[in-house]
């Protein structure tokens, strides 16, 4: 965690761009100090993070024309499993890759940074979390995979593996990895649209983060993404570095969970507070009330967890509240300013405290 510096600011996934080196050149021009690579969703179904998540695992078959991604049913499933730990035990992370035209923004960030001088020590990758992954993808009789364990158990490895990889592509640059598992599934948790336990989701979880940093083959900071509501002492009680969240909308229901976020910050836990709504919302706020918005809140946390407002400014990132894969272009610059913006007067305001 010292590979970067308090209230960096970074990016969330998607964006509405459809040129790979424009979209970089603006995540430049705005999160220099930690750069992320764009989901570039409006250019087609492989650009989707379930999609770019399935090459590599067992018995995937990627559907463009018919846009789903799903297990083969005319695979046979003990022979998938085998070669895909047959890959994973040799060591060899090539399994895993992404192919360019399933993540155009990850290979654009690759060329911009060794193409130019880019002044952050960290760049910041994404994947889809095991428990959102698993819960989306289906077996042929239309069941999702999660509630088969010995599929879950290779999405997780899987994963973790596509998660090393990345972050072997960043080290080659001479930057910290940064990879954040995002996990909008787990805004269903003690639903009906989520039946599994609370000790099933810390195993699948903990599982995935303990071997991306088996398999990384070096220091790599990992993050977990939530853009809604959820049980959150669930991802404060992991093994995680960093806890992603939309601080707009769900700051107070994070502060409920007091004991867990104490033991958490109190490990060296960072936040990454979710401070530009990426929804309809971005029409109300401008830059000054967005800025107050933050200052509250880090001021009630701090009470909150008897901590001082020095330590909790310490433990933060700042990123817009989700993904911006669904606003106009025009609204997307906006939220990359104003979350540039709020992080330049949270850097003064951590500095006079």
């Amino acid at each position: 965690m010292a590979n970067f510096n308090p209230l960096a600011a970074t990016g969330i996934g998607s964006v509405p761009f459809t040129d790979p080196e424009e979209a970089m050149a603006l995540i430049l021009e705005y999160l220099p100090e930690m750069p992320y690579w764009p989901q570039l969703v409006r250019l087609g179904f492989l650009e989707e993070m379930n999609v770019q998540a399935a090459r590599g695992l067992p018995a995937m078959r990627i559907d463009e024309s018919a846009r789903t991604v799903a297990l083969d049913p005319e695979i046979a499933r003990d022979e998938a499993l085998a070669r895909f730990y047959e890959a994973v035990l040799a060591g060899s992370l090539d399994s895993f890759a992404f192919e360019p035209r399933e993540a155009r923004g990850f290979f654009a960030l690759l060329a911009a940074v060794s193409s130019r001088q880019v002044p952050g020590a960290a760049l910041k990758g994404q994947l889809s979390g095991p428990v959102t992954f698993a819960g989306v993808i289906k077996d042929p009789a239309g069941k999702p995979i999660l509630f088969d364990r010995e599929l879950t158990q290779a999405a997780c490895q899987g994963l973790a593996c596509k998660a090393a990889w990345q972050a072997a592509r960043f080290r080659e640059l001479g930057k910290a990895p940064v990879i954040f598992f995002d996990e909008p599934y787990l805004t269903g948790f003690g639903s009906a649209y989520l039946p599994i336990s609370r000790e099933e989701v810390l195993e699948i979880l903990g599982q995935t983060l303990e071997e991306t940093r088996q398999a990384a083959g070096g220091p790599v900071t990992l993050g977990i993404h939530c853009c809604g509501n959820t049980d959150w002492s669930l991802l404060l009680s992991v093994d995680l570095d960093i806890l992603s969240f939309d601080s707009y909308g769900y700051f107070d229901s994070l502060l409920l969970y007091d004991q867990a976020l104490e033991k958490f910050l109190g490990r060296g836990g960072w936040l990454a507070w979710g401070l530009v709504p990426t929804g309809e919302e971005l029409k109300a706020e401008t830059t000054e009330s967005l800025w107050r918005r933050f200052q509250e809140q880090a001021v009630r946390l701090a009470a909150a967890q008897k901590l001082g407002l020095k330590e909790v400014l310490s433990q933060a990132l700042l990123t817009p509240a989700c993904g911006m894969g669904y606003l106009s272009p025009e609204d997307a610059r906006r939220v990359l300013a104003e979350t540039k913006e709020l992080s330049a007067r949270a850097r003064q305001w951590l500095a006079s405290v």
